[in-house]
């Protein structure tokens, strides 16, 4: 009985060890799969995430350096201004980039410490990450692609149509025909500050060279909310200094000159040398002195382009890697890990990785057509905005800036001023709600017009609200440049006049209950951002904040006659509608 009690208690000792042994080879293969799966959820992060994104960014920098060294370079058939090269379309390619074929990967990932979506922070990161070394990148080719030519006449330079920087050895310029242009921008900022920016620019003709001219400008800034009589004594007082500035200057140290292309400098050059009366059949050609060598430019921009690119590229990897896949695709991670034990074809691999979210390419184009069939009911406001992009896309082939152009390029191409009032250009009026300073107030005119007409056109249908925003912009115009004296350019005039209208709508309880509180709440935030923007403003700012007053009150008197006069149509409208 003893010798099988032994036995019976050595066998209960055995199986506890071949338990516990069994328990920690869980415990190890729990802890090689976590390890495992780390592992594997950096490695789908990258393959998945910032390789593709890797590559993308080089296959955009060598496609677009390629691309504009075919067409503005070598067979300069594109006529587009170099800020357009070097800024305006490599910001608009990277947003692309990131936005089509990024968005459904880096969707796939989540960052621990942000509550909401994360999308935000990678598309960001990625977008700065990309466009800062495309925007250097494009800097160093306009440099790179050209060398300098040394000719010995001014009047060589003609016979190189395409090169940009030459060495002369002998030149003297006409310091005493020259010719000046001064060029005034305002520019609001922050806190309702007004800077008011002056350019001076210089043209001066050369000695045995016909039209060709020796550039120089020089720039400074003022507050504009300073009294007339102070910004006249400073703006006469840098004149002056700018022009014994250039009396003095030696021209002696000069390496080679830069050929003015297509820009808003050159067009400004132009426009003063236009003033000197001369007459010539040759084309005008904008000389800019250059000192140092170009070799060091060169070295200069590389490292910077290079170096931008790397940090981009490892501040999108550490994000990557910090970042985690969500809840939903976790357990698509987790099944692939536990497959790829059991499946070892590559190819049968790769299929079973996480699928896209969704394409945006399709989103983009099915959401575009969702809006064009909801804004049925609102073809005035479709239309209206329609027209105000259209004219926009033409007055930038016009030769106006896409970005920041200015007040001589905005009034040129359909502008309201007083000038053109006083030459009989009446039809400037209406033409002036349809043109605007940059893509930026493009962007917020078109804003503030669809929240005016998403609801407000279904009221008063489509031809009393297109009337409505004909005699609500014309009005504001024509207050703006009589009045104020300012340059009327976009819709924001007959934006506000559009609130005025909605104002007696609200009050007369033409719409619902809902949309009173909606509408209502709209304006009177409008009304406090306005009258907060007066008490704390200057004199400059407070006339613009009087002239936006004004034409809200304006809208709220033609409201005011279209509910005394048609008010069972209106609700009539607004009941058909729900609204």
């Amino acid at each position: 009985m003893d010798d099988n009690s032994k036995r019976s208690q050595y066998r209960y000792k055995n199986k506890n060890r071949s338990r516990n042994k069994k328990r920690v080879s869980k415990r190890d293969k729990q802890k090689r799969i976590q390890s495992l799966s780390a592992k594997e959820s950096i490695k789908l992060k990258l393959k998945q995430v910032f390789l593709p994104y890797l590559g993308l960014s080089i296959l955009t920098i060598l496609l677009f350096g390629a691309l504009r060294w075919l067409l503005d370079i070598y067979l300069d058939i594109l006529p587009l201004k170099e800020g357009y090269w070097d800024f305006g379309i490599p910001f608009l390619l990277a947003v692309l980039v990131v936005s089509i074929w990024m968005w459904p990967r880096y969707e796939l990932l989540t960052l621990k410490w942000v509550k909401r979506s994360s999308s935000g922070y990678f598309f960001i990161t990625m977008v700065l990450a990309l466009v800062i070394p495309l925007v250097l990148s494009q800097n160093y080719l306009s440099k790179a692609a050209y060398e300098v030519i040394e000719v010995n006449s001014l009047n060589d330079i003609r016979h190189y149509p395409k090169q940009k920087y030459f060495r002369v050895n002998d030149f003297e310029p006409l310091k005493l025909e020259s010719v000046s242009f001064i060029e005034t921008q305002v520019i609001s900022g922050r806190n309702f500050d007004s800077t008011l920016h002056i350019d001076y620019y210089i043209a001066t003709p050369f000695i045995a060279a016909e039209n060709i001219w020796l550039g120089a400008s020089y720039h400074t800034k003022y507050d504009n909310r300073a009294d007339q009589s102070i910004k006249d004594s400073q703006s006469s007082a840098f004149i002056n200094d700018s022009r014994h500035k250039y009396a003095a200057k030696d021209f002696s140290n000069i390496s080679y000159f830069k050929k003015l292309k297509s820009s808003n400098s050159r067009n400004a050059y132009l426009h003063t040398i236009s003033t000197a009366n001369r007459q010539s059949n040759l084309p005008h050609l904008v000389l800019l002195p250059e000192t140092g060598l170009l070799t060091d430019s060169l070295d200069r921009d590389f490292v910077w382009g290079f170096g931008s690119f790397f940090i981009g590229m490892v501040l999108c990897l550490l994000l990557v890697l910090a970042a985690e896949f969500d809840s939903q695709e976790k357990k698509g991670t987790q099944k692939h890990i536990q497959k790829r034990k059991h499946i070892q074809k590559r190819k049968h691999i790769q299929k079973q990785k996480p699928v896209k979210k969704r394409a945006p390419v399709s989103d983009v184009s099915k959401s575009l057509v969702v809006w064009f069939k909801s804004n049925k009911e609102r073809p005035a406001t479709l239309v209206l905005i329609l027209t105000c992009i259209g004219i926009f896309i033409l007055t930038v082939f016009m030769g106006m800036d896409i970005i920041d152009p200015l007040s001589r390029q905005v009034n040129s191409v359909g502008g309201l001023t007083m000038d053109a009032l006083q030459a009989g250009k009446y039809w400037r009026v209406v033409t002036s709600l349809f043109v605007h300073a940059g893509i930026m107030h493009l962007v917020m005119s078109l804003g503030m017009l669809f929240a005016t007409g998403y609801i407000l056109e279904k009221v008063l249908g489509p031809i009393r609200f297109t009337i409505a925003f004909f005699i609500c912009g014309i009005f504001a115009n024509v207050l703006g440049v009589l009045c104020f004296d300012m340059d009327m350019a976009g819709v924001w005039g007959a934006t506000f006049g559009l609130f005025g209208i909605a104002i007696p709508l609200v009050a007369f309880k033409i719409f619902n209950k809902k949309y009173r509180e909606l509408f209502g709440g709209t304006i009177a935030a409008i009304l406090i951002i306005t009258l907060n923007s007066m008490f704390f403003a200057f004199i400059n700012t407070l006339s613009y904040m009087v002239y936006y007053l004004l034409t809200l009150c304006f809208g709220v008197a033609f409201g005011v006659g279209m509910v005394m006069t048609q008010k069972q149509s209106l609700l009539r409208n607004a009941r058909r509608h729900n609204i």
